[in-house]
C-alpha cells in the first residue's frame, strides 16, 4: 500500500528536499483540530519568530502523505501514529518530530460510539454480531475503540468492521448500512441527530491519556541533516501550545479559519488537549495495540523513533 502510493506521489513531487539545512519547509497536515499547534504557530507568527517559512499544502489520505514525504515534496506531514507504525514496519524509516492533539479525560466526550435508531446497543456485548463503522481500519481512532473492547472482555472478531470515510458518517449511518460508527465531534453530533440515535458510549473515558491522535513526522535522513530546522519547529509548537491554553476563544477562531469549521460548531466542544512533546510510552502503548491485534508484524524499535 505504502509503495504503491510511493509510486504516484513519486512522479507527482515537483521538489527535492535539499541535504542542507534551510527555514523554508512544506508541511502536510489535514483541516482537524487535533492539529491546532500548527494553524496557531502559522496564525500567530511563531514559525517566523523562530526563523521557519512554513508553508500548508493541500493532503490527502495518511499513505499518501507519508508517500509525498519522502518523496520529498513534503518536509514534515502529520499522519495517525499507528498509520506511522505501519509505514515503519514496511521499510520506510520515519521518525516523530511532534504532536499536539492527545487523548484526554477532559476532552473524552468529543469521541463516542454513535448508534442509529432502532438498534440495541446498551453494553459492550451488545456489539457482537454488529456491523460498525470506522473511520479508518487500523487508523488511531479504530485501535483504541479496539483496546476499550478488550478492556471490556468484548472480542472484535466477533464485529465486522466498515471502514466510513469521516465526511461520510452520518449519511452511512442514517442510510442504515451499519449499525453504528466510531466518530469524533463534530461528525458524532451529526451522526446521531441525523439517525435519531444515542451515542452508546464515550469509550475515551476509559482510555489512557496522552495518546496522541496525530503526529507529526518527517525522514530520519531529513532529520538529521536539519536539526535546527527541527529544533525551531518544536519551539514554536511549545509556544502555541501555551498560547492555546490561555486563548481558547481566540484558538477556536483560527482552527475555524483554516479547517472551516463553523465557529459555532467549535464552541459547542472541547478543544483537543495539546502536548507537543512526544514519548515512547504513547509510542509502545499503540504499538503493543496493534501488534495483539495482528496489524504489526515485525519488532520495531519505538524508542528510535522520536527524532533528537
Amino acid at each position: 500500500m505504502f509503495k504503491r502510493a510511493f509510486m504516484i506521489a513519486g512522479a507527482l513531487a515537483v521538489a527535492a528536499v535539499p541535504a542542507f539545512a534551510q527555514t523554508k519547509i512544506a508541511i502536510g497536515t489535514p483541516p482537524i483540530a487535533e492539529v491546532e499547534a500548527a494553524f496557531v504557530a502559522k496564525d500567530e507568527g511563531l514559525f517566523e519568530k523562530n526563523g521557519l517559512q512554513v508553508e500548508f499544502l493541500p493532503t490527502g489520505s495518511n499513505q499518501t502523505l507519508v508517500a509525498a514525504l519522502v518523496a520529498g515534496s513534503h518536509q514534515i506531514v502529520a499522519v495517525s501514529p499507528t498509520v506511522m507504525l505501519q509505514a515503519v514496519e514496511s521499510g520506510i524509516d520515519l521518525v516523530v518530530v511532534a504532536n499536539c492533539g492527545v487523548t484526554s479525560p477532559r476532552t473524552a466526550k468529543n469521541v463516542g460510539l454513535a448508534v442509529r435508531e432502532g438498534v440495541a446497543i446498551d453494553k459492550p456485548e451488545d456489539l457482537l454480531g454488529k456491523k460498525i463503522g470506522t473511520p479508518s481500519i487500523g487508523g488511531t481512532l479504530d485501535i483504541l475503540f479496539r483496546q476499550w473492547l478488550k478492556q471490556k472482555k468484548v472480542s472484535d472478531k466477533g464485529i465486522t468492521f466498515i471502514e466510513v470515510p469521516i465526511p461520510n458518517t452520518a449519511d452511512v449511518l442514517k442510510g442504515g448500512t451499519i449499525d453504528a460508527i466510531i466518530a469524533g465531534q463534530p461528525s458524532l453530533g451529526r451522526a446521531v441527530a441525523q439517525s435519531n440515535g444515542k451515542i452508546a458510549f464515550h469509550f475515551m473515558s476509559d482510555l489512557p491519556a496522552d495518546i496522541p491522535y496525530t503526529t507529526f513526522v518527517t525522514t530520519r535522513e531529513w532529520a538529521k541533516a536539519n536539526a535546527a530546522t527541527i529544533a525551531a519547529f518544536r519551539t514554536s509548537f511549545g509556544q502555541a501550545a501555551d498560547f492555546i491554553g490561555k486563548n481558547q476563544d481566540k484558538t477556536r477562531e483560527i482552527v475555524s479559519k483554516y479547517t472551516r469549521l463553523p465557529l459555532e460548531v467549535l464552541s459547542k466542544i472541547e478543544l483537543p488537549e495539546c502536548k507537543p512533546v512526544p514519548t515512547v510510552a504513547a509510542i509502545d502503548y499503540l504499538d503493543k495495540a496493534m501488534r495483539e491485534g495482528g496489524m504489526l508484524k515485525s519488532k520495531i524499535d519505538t524508542a528510535g523513533l522520536i527524532a533528537p
